[in-house]
């Protein structure tokens, strides 16, 4: 099998792709970081490396220019929208067409000239890299920028192998505007759901604000649902995926536990609240007494019978209200709120 992989990796690097490493039977790069090679190709050597001798790394293709535009239509819970995307846009299918191990998802490869337009991602301050449309023949997830997918002959969490129903050259298409007007048509954006009003003030008796913090915020849902990044979800493999946030998935069995595939980023809910302020530049060290008040704050906990020295500058941009201190310090200024 490993000779397989090493062969299978060489050779999509050869067609200018880029790759690597995913966990064995996962979909998640072995990697700690792989944001570099969203920008440079990976080499024959690191392939060599990663995918040599007893290796069991599943193969992931960077998409986006890295790979010369490499963009992959995903089409999962399929009830009918494969064929009927192969029906109107037939260009599509004139090279590869790839099946998930778990026989209900596929994916359309091909190269595109021309970026789709996404709108921005205010949060990371980039283009939006994919979005997805769930209609009722199926959900199809646009991916061309910030992603990876897995190619065969890697094996998926079921144990089955991804593999390819057609294989053929990567096909280069202009622009997606026909298919992306066309899943517009079948399956509007939702309109953005409306923050949750904030939780009735907390006064805990035990003077611990870290457990009134996580009392209030009892899950990373809680806590991206008060960001508006609960649009549209579903559930799969025990895990609940948060729908057009880079591949925001939570344990089911443990709510407190999050992963974005994107940033390569996870953890509980302070983690949570603080990479939704701060990206993946989130540092637990520098930024979670930050964190902690502003969760605090947006709960309504009062926040002033556990004033530290020095919170007033730790809590320099608040976003929740205005710092509530002010009551008990008199000598401090109000401060104006801002969005973080």
């Amino acid at each position: 099998m490993s000779d397989l992989l090493l062969k299978s990796a060489l050779y999509y690097l050869s067609e200018g792709l880029c790759v690597i490493p995913i966990l064995p039977r996962d979909k998640r790069p072995a990697l700690a970081t792989w944001e570099e090679y969203q920008t440079r190709r990976s080499t024959v050597e690191e392939i060599a490396a990663w995918f040599g001798g007893n290796s069991t790394y599943n193969i992931g293709l960077v998409h986006g220019p890295v790979s010369g535009g490499y963009c992959v239509i995903d089409v999962d819970h399929d009830a009918g929208l494969l064929d009927t995307l192969r029906e109107r846009f037939p260009f599509l299918f004139a090279g590869r067409l790839e099946q998930s191990g778990s026989g209900e998802g596929y994916h359309i490869p091909f190269r595109l000239a021309t970026a789709p337009d996404f709108g921005q991602d205010e949060r990371q301050g980039r283009p939006r890299g994919n979005r997805t449309w769930k209609l009722t023949a199926g959900i199809a997830n646009v991916r061309y920028a910030f992603c990876q997918s897995v190619a065969p002959p890697s094996i998926h969490p079921s144990g089955n192998r991804y593999r390819f129903l057609q294989k053929g050259p990567l096909v280069e298409v202009l622009n997606l505007d026909a298919v992306i007007d066309w899943l517009n048509t079948q399956a509007p954006p939702p309109a953005r759901a409306a923050s949750p009003s904030a939780p009735p003030p907390i006064r805990p008796a035990d003077g611990d604000l870290v457990s009134a913090v996580k009392a209030a915020w009892p899950t990373a849902v809680s806590v991206f649902s008060q960001f508006g990044m609960v649009h549209d979800s579903r559930e799969e493999h025990g895990e609940l995926r948060l729908l057009g946030n880079g591949g925001l998935l939570v344990r089911l069995d443990n709510p407190d536990t999050w992963y974005c595939f994107s940033d390569e980023v996870g953890g509980g809910v302070f983690e949570a609240w603080g990479w939704c302020r701060f990206g993946s530049a989130y540092d637990k060290r520098r930024n979670f007494r930050q964190v902690l008040v502003e969760m605090a704050q947006a709960a309504g906990i009062d926040v002033a019978a556990f004033y530290r020295k020095g919170d007033e500058r730790a809590v320099a941009r608040p976003t929740a209200a205005a710092m509530s201190w002010t009551g008990k310090y008199p000598q401090w200024p109000m401060r104006q709120a801002t969005q973080g």
